[in-house]
């Protein structure tokens, strides 16, 4: 028994041979930082949570969704026509669903002429921040306001272009949106001019703030007036999720042609703005998720102690690799005061 207490499974070094480094401790603070670091990164990972993209396919049956439109265009309004089709053979006059303003054209500031948006799914918290449901507004006829003079004479204004908005319901298939002429076949190629402005395409709920690629862009070629300007939308329902919070959008992708100079009465194109789209039959989910609370402490403890057992192991490796290049005096955990002599080692 005198034999098993004396024994030490451990040998130590007594204190008198020993001399304590600065290095080991200060690669000791630098871990613990480290690992303060990691701390940091997890728990804001867990507060702030991780955004998730995925594609389903849509099993949800919508028959009817809206078409929501704020177009100028270069041309009177008693002049055009608008007209919705789709794949039903439905054909509907819409212009009684719309509200139509006589106004003087102009392109907005900031308008995009002849150039598209860039396409991104945008960030869900744009998204929570900017989805603030509205509706279009009453017509307001402006000439109430603008065309007032003195009591004699009466400023000019030429109202030569048409402001048409409003939201339409439409079936929930394949269709085209067409503005055109009332008698297309022969326009009246001094007075039509299809160069416009869209302020806002987009389906479903009215959201003006969200971006869609139409949105503020205008096409506009002064010697090109009887032009075919087509669209081809492929409509893609994406729904986002934090928190509880449900957001349904329609983004859409976007493709166009131009057709110019339209003047013969034959051709399978007429003058005007055509826009089709289609929906697809995937739906983009994106969710901001977070991790339980139970699965964020076992994780970070696994990294915790994953940090530390490879440190500990670096720290050897490092510490051996000097000692034998050179000398035990470059050693992390100890160095000697001279050369060494015959007897216990100091270390």
């Amino acid at each position: 028994m005198s034999a098993l207490k004396s024994f030490d499974a451990f040998p130590k070094t007594d204190e008198e041979y020993t001399k304590k480094s600065t290095k080991g401790g200060l690669s000791t603070i630098a871990t613990y930082l480290f690992l303060l670091f990691i701390a940091w990164s997890e728990f804001g990972s867990y507060f702030g949570g991780f955004v998730e993209q995925k594609y389903v396919v849509d099993n949800q049956v919508r028959e009817v969704t809206e078409i929501n439109l704020d177009i100028y265009v270069n041309t009177t309004c008693r002049l055009l026509d608008v007209r919705v089709f789709d794949e039903t053979k439905d054909m509907r006059m819409v212009s009684e669903e719309l509200s139509f303003e006589d106004m003087v054209f102009f392109i907005p500031f900031g308008v995009k002429v002849n150039l598209m948006n860039e396409i991104v799914t945008a960030d869900i918290d744009k998204i929570l921040s900017e989805a603030v449901p509205a509706q279009f507004g009453p017509r307001v006829d402006s000439r109430e306001f603008l065309n007032q003079g003195t009591d004699d004479v009466a400023l000019p204004l030429e109202y030569s272009a048409c402001h048409i908005f409003g939201s339409i319901p439409v079936n929930r298939v394949a269709g085209e949106f067409q503005i055109t002429t009332i008698d297309r076949h022969q326009p009246i190629e001094n007075v039509v001019d299809f160069t416009h402005v869209i302020n806002e395409f987009s389906f479903g709920d009215f959201f003006p703030y969200v971006d869609n690629p139409l949105d503020s862009t205008a096409k506009y070629v002064p010697d090109e007036k009887l032009t075919s300007y087509q669209y081809h939308l492929s409509v893609v329902p994406t729904i986002y999720n934090k928190m509880g919070v449900l957001i349904n959008t329609n983004q859409y992708s976007l493709s166009e042609y131009h057709y110019k100079n339209i003047t013969n009465a034959n051709d399978k194109n007429s003058p005007g703005i055509f826009i089709k789209y289609n929906f697809e039959s995937l739906t983009i989910i994106v969710n901001d998720r977070r991790l339980g609370f139970t699965q964020f402490l076992i994780r970070l403890i696994a990294i915790l102690c994953f940090v530390v057992y490879m440190v500990s192991w670096l720290f050897r490796v490092i510490d051996k690799t000097l000692v034998f290049l050179l000398g035990p005096r470059w050693s992390l955990r100890y160095y000697t005061d001279g050369p060494q002599q015959e007897g216990p080692l100091k270390i």
